[in-house]
């Protein structure tokens, strides 16, 4: 039998911790979302890393670049065999930027040294079972502290991005530009060349 290493969970303290926080300060952020959506939107959806079931606020995803915007929304149709993604998702999907106009308050989840004052390792963060990173997620949406969101690793490119919980006031705070739809975009076909992806 191989062995495993431990799955660790918000410990049962975890409330009672200090949580280490930055502010967020004139951030400018991507997100792809579908045309018929409105680009600033919070929801819960089962599949997402930190959506957990029990979340009493909806989350928005949002990344720095569009490269890793592309493959948070497509990576894993990408790493399958033969690399395709259905032509109707990709016809159907926007890029808008995101703007935070007010400072934020969020846990930087990329830095060592939060990480090890929380007890919780990136193997947790990026677990293919699902209950894992959301637990995790739920317990920073959680905490008395009430920061606004948390920093955290891609999984496909390992570059920052922000979740940000649908607080009072949140929405507001966001403010959106149309950047263009997928299908318009020269760096999102650039991006299929590069990769061999195929629309299908």
């Amino acid at each position: 039998m191989s062995e495993s290493r431990p799955i660790r969970l918000p410990a049962a303290d975890f409330n009672g911790r200090l949580l280490p926080t930055v502010v967020l300060k004139n951030w400018n952020g991507l997100r792809v979302h579908s045309i018929p959506r409105r680009a600033v939107q919070f929801r819960l959806i089962p599949s997402h890393r930190f959506s957990h079931p029990d979340a009493s606020e909806g989350l928005i995803y949002l990344a720095e670049d569009l490269e890793t915007c592309l493959w948070e929304s497509f990576g894993d149709a990408i790493l399958n065999p033969g690399s395709l993604i259905p032509r109707s998702q990709w016809m159907n999907k926007r890029v808008s930027e995101i703007q935070i106009k007010e400072n934020l308050k969020v846990v930087d989840l990329t830095e060592t040294k939060t990480r090890s004052a929380l007890k919780v390792d990136l193997s947790a963060l990026k677990h293919t079972d699902l209950e894992v990173p959301q637990a995790w997620g739920l317990a920073i949406q959680n905490h008395p502290a009430q920061v606004d969101g948390f920093y955290y690793n891609s999984r496909f490119t390992n570059e920052r991005c922000l979740v940000l919980f649908d607080r009072k006031g949140m929405s507001s705070n966001l403010k959106s530009k149309k950047m263009g739809d997928l299908s318009d975009l020269q760096a999102a076909s650039l991006f299929l060349d590069e990769n061999d992806i195929a629309l299908v």
